[in-house]
This record gives structure tokens, C-alpha cells and sequence, in this order.
């Protein structure tokens, strides 16, 4: 504790003091009224802390071992909360509060409109109280300047470098791996198969046979904190071949508060792309497991990475295998780990974890050296400044977060003193101070903004590897006035302030971006040490509680609780002048409401309040409502309160997810300080006059409806409203005037435009043009046969999106094509436009998506003016990456074609002729990686050799297209999906000879039967079974997983047909679809070793399983839409169960027989 307190002070002092430095200042300016002696303490106060202020910022930048200065900086700190907590008392006059006020003159809610203060007098007497101790603390402050013993100018002169860094000097996106390709190689291999099997088992037995129960290759890597395990696991999760052999991935991070259930329900989302949906408190296990299994149903392998799991998961650990089991049939499905712990590798893993190791020098200073020069050339002139980066770098052990944290700091360091003093920082040999903490971490603390260590340490109370959403943690930051107005520019808002300091510890490394958009998690390393700068202000009770002595307790600001603190009642009690509580797990007894009660009536000054997911069926709350009349964060979501009454009014952020309309109170109208609601849209739309929220900067969706205070016009002065905004109902607008009455072209912080109704008149869209800031706009259901004269790109410089869809009158498509920014157009169901005129649509210079869906009148598309460089290279969609033309059966002509040089995927359903031209395009075509075409009825020839980087392909009913060479030109072709008619795959294979001799076939020319190597996935209907043509296709030596599929008359293989499966070593997964006269299995079966999951659906013709009709090794055997005879016959009391049950997992027409 004594190591620990050394730098306690240093997370909060020059933050703390400046804060309230900066509001006695703003109470003096802003109050006329105020009695003498307030304005004399006030006066007295302000000059106190501008006294410490230079002692608190120039300690918090040293490492301070002095235990005399580091009890009297603990005083100080003391005394500058208690000055703020007395400042915070300050009553105001809530008539004066700010309907007056506008969102750019907004100050801090505690200092708004302070012209009729009233000052208590207990605040006077407390106020008195905290200027006596200052002003004791300040007469001694010069001893412990020299205690110091330092430079303070030079000390502000570095934080103020600090300040000035550069933000935007971020690396590039796709940021190379050091030293691990080897060991990524080997687990790609693993995740692919090719290794799984002679890999060597893990130590725990009991893993492996749980786990190959469930289908599931579970491989764990293991290491310390920073050593890259979760860098190496996102570079496998978002690998080219683990997105294409892996339909659904998911990404979770597994948090210290974890619940199955949770876990579960992150699963599911992450599998749904993190789609908006949030977590249902209500929901029970079983619902959660069945959505997960509905979602991850079918014969498709999901890849899972659950990153940072600790020992108590693994008591977990057979629910959550279970739970994942009956749908997760397919072998091959993937569960990647990372741990620190080598005994949670060991009881999990299936095969032997991977286990990873500081950097050697040759890997890691290449490393360092990216981080530090940013991909920059090291030039002559800077080889002192390499020297000094080659001193630091072999002082971080090998250490990629060493890399990366040090190496960004001196990158936006980017100087040779800045580096020598990183160089000779006291750090480096401080073994003694906050023991654990390696020193590049210190280091880099010691060089960021007060205000960045100040919000760094508060992210403490968050639990490891919590998931921190970006604008809620930006949130509570301004809850607690750690971001404030001064020195902001005009215009700018407090939220981008946070967000940019944010990013800045980002840059950092300090917070490490997720899969998940807008989510971040901290390193361990990084919140060990926010935890031991902030150890006498957060605490997260339940984790440590041995970390701070009882009588400290009374001390801490900012608490966080497990479920499990209730058990230490007597504890909770101690804490007074909270400003945080946030409650992790569940809380389901009313003895924690009254706790709670308790807690609150001790912490008058709290700000942050999250009661989020406490179970409080037919609760009213709160029972007082005075003690939260500084709050300014609540979450009540899915809390289940059957009466919420006399919210505080000055919330800034209110939660009341899961809240329908009737327990959503209508006084939330009155909260005029509210900034962000985050309510359901049903609740939403029931509140009347949401209207007068004119600070709010949300509104995801807006009902406009006929009555008084749900009209359009209630969006009137809600100028901060941000980010997404839907406009439902348009169809109750009655006229331009009162679409106008939204003032949407005021509004220029949204960013994405919605506008949708069951119809949608001319007269409302001309009425609801928006600010040219927009980005992205999308409008349905339009009703007229052409545009507001607002749609024409002077107006929509910016867009970056734009989706049309139901126009069913429209029949012009507006002048799209020159906006500057368009990245990408979707346009949908437009049935009446026939003709597009080139010059006028436009060249899209920057569009790289284009989706045309529905348009059966569109015939004719003329050529754009002007469409192409004089170097001949093409100005009309010439950074076009993927094209989706679909159901444009009369198009003609698709304008420079052959130019979109830059196209990737290309997919076409029931084209018009213009897709005749399509052969002739050699350029687009070699460029392709993915192409789809359904139902083509035109004669198309095409040769497989023009499609030199095709690695998907989806061929469905196209009749009349031909393939003039064959399917071994397909060099790069990873997964093929044919089927709708046999001439099709016949003109496909034809030009491979293979011939057949007795006992096996045999290729004429190795080389061609080894050209289609890279195809592991086929899907084809039953041509491929009854065409003569199957001899064909030969060996495909990757081929994992093949589906034949489609109705046939057949009634069993024949020899020739068996000898072409047989050629097959590699298979692993056969599913046989809809041969309804299939008599028997084909003999082949039992020889084939290497398949692992054999499926059968709607065999109707096959009433049983004989006697070595199954392979020995056969892991799945799955059985749908068979005959009852067959499903008796092969349940354990059947006559077939003999030969089935050497089969570990057998599931008969959904229900499993066999999990073993």
C-alpha cells in the first residue's frame, strides 16, 4: 500500500485542482448578486489553488519517493475535492436554468446561469473550512518546492508539448505483425484442418474428449500481458481464409463480470454483426441458447475468438461447450483463446496451446522502430534519434505493447530532447514505486495531459477486459467535469473534445480498438497501473477490497460493485461523497435498495449512477430524490422500476432501455439539461413535446404524428441533435410550411438522414432538406415522378451514402453521379424508370459500391460525356470495387464496361443483354475475386482462364451461359457453388481428360488435375452425380466440404462414380440433399477415412443403414426429412443402431440420438 500511495495523488491532483481553480473563477465572473463574504472565500479560494496548481502539475510529472511530500500532496489533493464538492452545493435558481441558453454557450451544469446564487449556510461554513486548510497547506508549500527539486518551467514546457501533440498521427490500418509469421502460419493451419489431426493433443484428456464431443477445435494462446495475444488472434480472426471457411465469426471479449448468459448473448450479436440490438435482461437461459443455435443452425463452421478468459470461466466452461453443441454440428468449427494463464490453456485446449514469447531483438526493433518513425525512412540527419530509440527499445524485454505505447509516445515526441528525456526518465530505475508496473508504462504516464491521466484513472473502477463504449465513457467523463470549456474553440462541443482525448489515448495504446465499432478494451498492464495511480479515488469493490484500508474507505469517489459486495454490508456503508456508482452483475434482493438508499444519502455530490440491469420488479424509485440533484449520468436500462418519479433535474444522460411507454415518465420533457436519452423507439415516440430537449444530441427515430407535441415541428429547435435521425409518419404531414416548421437544414451535426413513411409526398421532402453536411441518406417510399429541387449535389457536397427504394412513380433518377463523395448508392425497386442519361446521372468519381435491384422498365443507360482520361483510363466508376445488378431483365447496355478496371465482385441475377458484352471485358474479369450469376437465360461464353483472380464463384439457373475451356483454368478458386442445370457444369468440366482404370483413376496430365488445388468447398446439383461428365473434374486434392444437391431419379451410385469420390482423400464433410429414389449408400463411404460429418436430407428412398456402410472415423452422422422406418431403425433400440454406433454425435430429424 505504502508503494502503491506513492503516485496516488498523481491520477487526479493537478486535474482536481485545476477543475476547481477554474469553477470559483467562473462563479466570480458570473454572479452579481452574491453576498461579501462568498466573494471574499471566493477570491481567496481561487488564489490558493492557482498557488498549488504549479506544485500539483509539476509532481504529477515526477516519480516522487519523498514520504513527507507525498502525505502533504495527499492533504492537498484532499482539500481541492472538498473545495470542488463545496462549490458543487451552490444552489441555482431553476427558473433562470437555460431555455435562454444555447448549446454553444453551454458551461458546466454545476456553474450555469449563476447570477441568483444562493449560498447555504453549511456551504459558507464548508467553504470557510477548506480555504483554512489551503491557506495552512500553502504556507508550507516552499519547503516542498525545494522538496521538488526540479525545473517547473521545463516541467510545463513538457506538458505542454504534450498538449500540442498531434492526435491525428495515427498508423495505418492494416499494421504489420513482427516475428510471429511463422507461429500465425502454423495456427491458420491448425484453424484449416490441415495440422488438427497430428498435432500434439493438449495434457488435459478430459478437454479434448469434452471438446471433440462438441465438434469444436479449441486452441488457446498463451502468454503474459503484452506479449501480442490478442494482436496475433485479430489477425487471425480477420484472415482471408478464415473468412472464407468460417460462414459466421464472432469476436467477445470476456469480461471479469461475466455472466454464461452474457457471454452467450455477445456471441449472438457479434455472429449478427452488432446490429443494434440490445441485451434482454427478461430473456432466460434456454431462449438466449436456442436464438444462438437458430442463428448458427445449418451445416455451416462458425469461428469463435473469446480473448482474455481467466480460471473462472473454466468453471463455466462445459455449459457454455453445451450450449454451443447440438448447433455446432459441422467438425471444423473453431474456438480460439487467449489466456495468461498456462493452467486455463492446458484445461481447455483440444490440441497444445500455442504459446507465445517476448520478440527476439531481430523481430522487435524493426517493430519499435515502425512505432517510433511511423513508416517513416530513418535519414542521416535523425541518426542520433535513432541511437536514442535503439537505448529505449532494448529496455522493454521483447514487449510488443512495449512497442507500441513507447513508440507512439515518441512518435508524437518527435524530437531529439523529447526523446533523451524519455531516455533518462527516472523510471527506469525506480524499482521501489508501484512495484508490477513495467517502467515504459510509467513513462508514458508520466507524459500525458493532466486531463488524460485524470480520465485514464477513472477507467480503473471498470472491470478486465471490460468493453468501453466510446461516447458512454466520453459521458461520465463530462459527468464528472473532466473535460470543460476552457480553451475550446467556438462551435465545438464538450462530446468532441472527449472524443479527441479518447482517440488520443488510443494512439496511445492505452485503449485497444475491438471488432466491434466504437468498442475498446484496456490491456491488463495498462489497468494495473490506472488502478495504482488512482488507488485513494476508485475502487472496484469486490476485485481488491484488500487493496484499501477500511478508514480509507470514506475517501473514495468513484466505486464500482460486484453482485457478490451485498455479502459485505458493513463495508458499503463506509463510503461517503461518492461521485461514481456503477454496479456490475446482478442485484435481485431489496436489502440492496436499501443499501443503495444509504449509500446515496451519504453522497450528495454524485454524478454517475448506474443501476443498469438490477433486478427491481415493482420498485418505485427513487424513495429521495434530494440526494441525486447533482447527478448527471443515470442507467436505469432493463431495471424493471414500475414507477420512476422525480428523475434530477440536471441529468445530462439518461438510460431507460427496456422501459416501455407506460413506465417512461413524461416529466423527462422537463430535464432541459439533457443531452443524451437512450430510450426504446415505442417509448420514444409516446413522449409528448420531446420538442423542448433542445440540448438533446440524440433521437435515433422520430414518429411525426397529427397530435399536438408529436408534429414535425417538435424537431424544430433540437439543433444538437447528432449522428443517425429517422423521420417515420411522413405521411401525417400536411403540408411544405409545416415540413419546414423541422428546420432540418439547422441541424448540422446529423449525420445520416432517414426519411420513411407509408407514402411520401413531393410537398413534405421539399419541406425537409437537409444541412449539406449530411453523409448518408436514404428515403423510401416516395410517391411523386420526380425530385425536390434540393436533391442535386450543390446541396449534398458531403454525401457518402445514399439508398433509394420504392419509388414506384419515379421516373428520373437524380443527377447522383456528380457527387464528389459518393462511396456508395443503393437503389432499389424502381419500377417505373426507363432511361438513364449518361451525362446527366453522372460519372461517380468516387463510388466504390453499387447496388441496382428491381428496376424491369429500366432499357437504356447512355454513355457519359467526356467518360475517360486522355491517357485513356477510365473518369466514369473508376474506383468501383463491388457491382450488385440485379432483376434488370430489359437493361441494354452497362456504359465503359470494360473500363471498371478496379471491380472485385460482380454479382448478376436475371441480367438484360447487356451482359452479352461481358466476355469481352478481359480486364474486369481477371480483376474479379468473387462472381455470382443467377437465372441468365442469355447465351454467354466465357473462358475460365480470363478469370485469373477468381477465388469465389456462384453459378445458379443460367441456362445459357458456357464456359469455352474448363474448370482447371480456375487456378485461384477456393469455393464453387453450381447448380440449376446440367449443361452448365458439363461446359464447365469438359476439357479435363481423366480416365478410369479398374481400381482407380488416373489423371493423363498431373498438372491439370493439380491446377484446381486451392477449391476446399463445392456445392453442385445432381448433374454432377448423373452426368457422364463427372469423370472429368478429377482430383481436387483441398476439397473439405462438397453438398450435392436437387431432386434425381437415380436409385443408386454407380462404379465409375464411386472410383471419382474415392479420389477424394481429402474430403472431411459430405452432405447429400434431396435424392428422394437413393436407395442405399454408396459403398465408397466405408473406405473413406477422412470424412468426418456425413449428412443426409430427404432420402426418402432409403429405409436403412447396413453394416459397414460408415466410415470408423466418422464423427457426425446427420439425418433430416427421412422416412419414419429409417428413423426407428437407427434409434439405439433399432435394428441399424449396431452399425451407427460407433458414431460419437448422431442427430435423426432434429433430435439427438447420441452426444457423446
Amino acid at each position: 500500500m505504502a508503494v502503491a500511495m506513492k503516485l496516488a495523488v498523481s491520477g487526479f491532483l493537478s486535474a482536481v485542482v485545476d477543475g476547481a481553480a477554474t469553477k470559483a473563477v467562473a462563479c466570480l465572473e458570473s454572479n452579481y448578486n452574491m453576498p461579501e463574504r462568498a466573494k471574499e472565500l471566493l477570491a481567496e479560494l481561487e488564489a490558493k489553488l492557482t498557488m498549488v496548481k504549479a506544485i500539483s502539475e509539476a509532481a504529477d510529472s515526477r516519480l516522487i519517493t519523498n514520504n513527507n511530500l507525498v502525505h502533504w500532496l495527499m492533504r492537498l489533493h484532499a482539500a481541492a475535492q472538498e473545495a470542488d464538492d463545496a462549490l458543487d452545493e451552490f444552489e441555482v435558481d431553476d427558473a433562470i436554468v437555460t431555455r435562454k441558453r444555447k448549446a454553444s454557450d453551454l458551461i458546466l451544469s454545476s456553474l450555469r446561469s449563476l447570477k441568483n446564487l444562493v449560498i447555504p449556510d453549511d456551504s459558507l461554513t464548508r467553504l470557510e473550512h477548506v480555504v483554512k486548510t489551503l491557506t495552512q497547506l500553502c504556507a508550507t508549500s516552499a519547503t516542498f518546492i525545494e522538496l521538488i527539486k526540479m525545473d517547473i518551467s521545463k516541467a510545463n514546457q513538457l506538458h505542454k508539448a504534450g498538449d500540442t501533440a498531434e492526435a491525428s498521427s495515427h498508423l495505418p490500418v492494416d499494421v504489420p505483425v513482427f516475428g510471429r509469421d511463422e507461429v500465425k502460419e502454423l495456427i491458420l493451419n491448425m484453424v484449416a484442418g490441415s495440422l488438427s489431426h497430428d498435432h500434439a493433443e493438449s495434457s488435459s484428456g478430459t478437454a479434448k474428449v469434452r471438446a471433440a464431443r462438441h465438434n469444436l477445435l479449441v486452441l488457446p494462446i498463451v502468454g503474459t500481458s503484452g506479449v501480442g495475444k490478442t494482436t496475433l488472434a485479430q489477425v487471425i480472426y480477420d484472415d482471408a481464409k478464415v473468412k472464407e471457411n468460417f460462414a459466421h465469426r464472432a469476436w467477445v471479449c470476456v469480461s471479469e463480470h461475466f455472466t454464461i448468459k452474457r457471454i452467450l448473448q455477445e456471441i449472438l450479436l457479434s455472429f449478427k454483426g452488432y446490429d443494434g440490438t440490445s441485451f434482454d435482461g427478461d430473456e432466460n437461459m434456454e431462449a438466449t441458447i436456442t436464438r444462438l443455435r437458430v442463428k448458427i443452425s445449418g451445416r455451416h463452421r462458425f469461428f469463435l475468438v473469446l480473448d482474455n478468459i481467466w480460471e473462472v470461466m473454466c468453471q463455466e466452461w462445459s455449459m457454455l461447450l453445451t450450449a454451443l453443441s447440438d448447433e455446432a454440428r459441422q467438425h471444423g468449427s473453431v474456438l480460439l483463446v487467449t489466456t495468461q494463464s498456462q493452467r486455463v490453456a492446458q484445461i481447455v485446449a483440444t490440441i497444445c496451446p500455442i504459446s507465445l514469447k517476448a520478440l527476439p531483438w531481430e523481430s522487435f526493433w524493426p517493430l519499435f522502430q515502425y512505432h517510433a518513425f511511423g513508416g517513416m525512412e530513418v535519414f542521416d540527419d535523425n541518426q542520433n534519434m535513432l541511437l536514442i530509440a535503439e537505448g529505449i527499445a532494448k529496455k522493454l524485454d521483447g514487449l510488443p505493447l512495449a512497442a507500441k505505447i513507447i513508440g507512439n509516445l515518441l512518435r508524437c515526441r518527435f524530437s531529439w530532447d523529447n526523446w533523451r528525456r524519455v531516455a533518462e526518465s527516472d523510471w527506469w530505475n525506480s524499482d521501489e514505486a508501484l512495484q508490477g508496473i513495467l517502467p515504459y508504462l510509467k513513462i508514458s504516464y508520466q507524459h500525458l495531459s493532466p486531463k488524460q491521466r485524470q480520465c485514464l484513472a477513472y477507467c480503473s473502477i471498470f472491470p478486465r477486459n471490460y468493453l468501453f463504449d466510446k461516447d458512454r465513457t466520453v459521458q461520465m467523463w463530462l459527468g464528472h467535469d473532466f473535460i470543460q470549456w476552457n480553451n475550446i474553440a467556438d462551435g465545438t462541443r464538450l462530446e468532441d473534445v472527449g472524443r479527441q482525448l479518447f482517440d488520443e489515448l488510443v494512439e496511445r495504446s492505452l485503449f485497444q480498438p475491438t471488432f466491434v465499432s466504437n468498442k475498446y478494451v484496456m490491456p491488463d498492464l495498462v489497468r494495473g497501473l490506472a488502478i495504482a495511480v488512482s488507488l485513494n479515488q476508485c475502487f472496484f469493490h469486490g476485485e481488491r477490497s484488500t487493496g484499501v484500508s477500511s478508514p480509507a474507505l470514506g475517501n473514495i469517489r468513484h466505486l464500482a460493485l460486484q453482485g457478490s459486495s451485498l455479502e459485505q454490508r458493513q463495508e458499503l456503508k463506509k463510503y461517503r461523497n461518492l461521485r461514481t456508482l456503477l454496479l456490475f452483475g446482478r442485484f435481485e434482493s431489496d436489502a440492496f435498495f436499501d443499501i443503495l438508499d444509504g449509500m446515496l444519502e451519504n453522497s450528495p455530490s454524485i454524478r454517475v449512477l448506474d443501476l443498469s440491469y438490477v433486478e427491481a420488479p415493482g420498485k418505485v424509485w427513487p424513495k429521495d430524490a434530494r440526494p441525486l440533484r447533482k447527478l448527471r449520468f443515470l442507467d436505469l436500462s432493463f431495471t424493471k422500476i414500475i414507477k420512476l418519479k422525480d428523475l434530477p433535474t440536471n441529468l445530462q444522460v439518461l438510460h431507460l432501455r427496456g422501459y416501455d411507454a407506460d413506465r417512461v415518465p413524461q416529466s423527462i420533457t422537463m430535464l432541459t439539461n439533457l443531452r443524451h436519452l437512450y430510450v426504446d423507439d415505442s417509448a420514444l415516440s409516446k413522449i409528448q413535446s420531446i420538442g423542448q430537449q433542445t440540448e438533446l444530441q440524440e433521437s435515433e427515430s422520430f414518429i411525426a404524428r397529427k397530435g399536438q407535441g408529436f408534429m414535425i415541428r417538435e424537431l424544430k429547435n433540437m439543433r444538437e441533435l447528432t449522428g443517425r435521425l429517422c423521420i417515420r409518419g411522413i405521411e401525417n404531414i400536411r403540408s411544405k410550411d409545416e415540413a419546414m416548421e423541422a428546420r432540418l437544414m439547422d441541424k448540422k451535426h446529423v449525420g445520416a438522414l432517414v426519411i420513411e413513411g407509408k407514402r411520401v409526398p413531393k410537398f413534405a421532402l421539399e419541406g425537409l432538406q437537409p444541412h449539406t453536411n449530411i453523409q448518408e441518406l436514404t428515403i423510401k417510399f416516395f410517391q411523386e415522378q420526380d425530385f425536390p429541387d434540393w436533391m442535386c449535389p450543390d446541396n449534398l457536397v458531403n454525401l457518402l451514402q445514399v439508398n433509394l427504394e420504392s419509388y414506384h412513380f419515379l421516373s428520373t433518377i437524380p443527377p447522383l453521379g456528380h457527387l464528389p463523395l459518393l462511396k456508395l448508392l443503393t437503389l432499389r425497386k424502381l419500377p417505373s424508370v426507363k432511361h438513364v442519361n449518361g451525362t446527366s446521372f453522372g460519372g461517380f468519381p468516387s463510388l466504390e459500391e453499387f447496388e441496382l435491384h428491381s428496376m424491369e422498365k429500366w432499357e437504356e443507360w447512355t454513355e457519359p460525356d467526356a467518360a475517360a482520361h486522355a491517357d485513356g483510363s477510365s473518369l466514369f466508376l473508376g474506383y468501383l470495387r463491388k457491382l450488385h445488378l440485379a432483376y434488370c431483365p430489359s437493361l441494354k447496355h452497362f456504359p465503359h464496361l470494360p473500363c471498371l478496371s478496379a471491380l472485385k465482385e460482380l454479382k448478376i441475377s436475371k441480367p438484360g443483354s447487356w451482359i452479352l458484352a461481358l466476355p469481352a471485358c478481359s480486364q474486369v474479369l481477371s480483376s474479379l475475386i468473387t462472381l455470382a450469376v443467377e437465372y441468365c437465360n442469355h447465351n454467354v461464353v466465357m473462358s475460365a482462364q480470363q478469370f485469373k483472380s477468381l477465388e469465389n464463384i456462384k453459378l445458379i439457373k443460367s441456362e445459357g451461359l458456357r464456359l469455352a475451356d474448363g474448370f482447371r483454368y480456375f487456378s485461384k478458386l477456393r469455393s464453387a457453388r453450381v447448380e440449376g442445370r446440367p449443361q452448365l457444369l458439363s461446359a464447365i468440366t469438359t476439357s479435363v481428360s481423366v480416365g478410369f482404370g479398374q481400381d482407380c483413376c488416373v489423371a493423363h496430365d498431373e498438372k491439370q488435375q493439380q491446377e484446381a488445388s486451392l477449391l476446399t468447398h463445392l456445392r453442385a446439383d445432381d448433374s454432377l452425380m448423373y452426368g457422364d461428365y463427372f469423370r472429368t473434374v478429377g482430383k481436387l486434392p483441398s476439397l473439405r466440404n462438397l453438398t450435392i444437391c436437387n431432386e434425381s431419379n437415380g436409385t443408386n451410385f454407380s462404379v465409375k462414380q464411386e472410383l471419382w469420390f474415392q479420389q477424394q482423400n481429402s474430403l472431411e464433410h459430405l452432405c447429400i440433399e434431396g435424392f428422394h429414389a437413393l436407395q442405399r449408400l454408396p459403398s465408397f463411404l466405408v473406405t473413406m477415412l477422412s470424412i468426418k460429418i456425413l449428412e443426409l436430407h430427404g432420402l426418402h428412398g432409403l429405409q436403412s443403414i447396413p453394416d459397414n456402410a460408415l466410415p470408423l472415423t466418422l464423427q457426425e452422422f446427420n439425418i433430416n426429412n427421412c422416412t419414419s422406418c429409417l428413423s426407428t431403425r437407427v434409434s439405439k433400440d433399432g435394428a441399424d443402431w449396431p452399425y451407427v454406433a460407433h458414431v460419437p454425435y448422431i442427430r435423426v430429424n432434429g433430435t439427438t440420438v447420441q452426444n457423446l
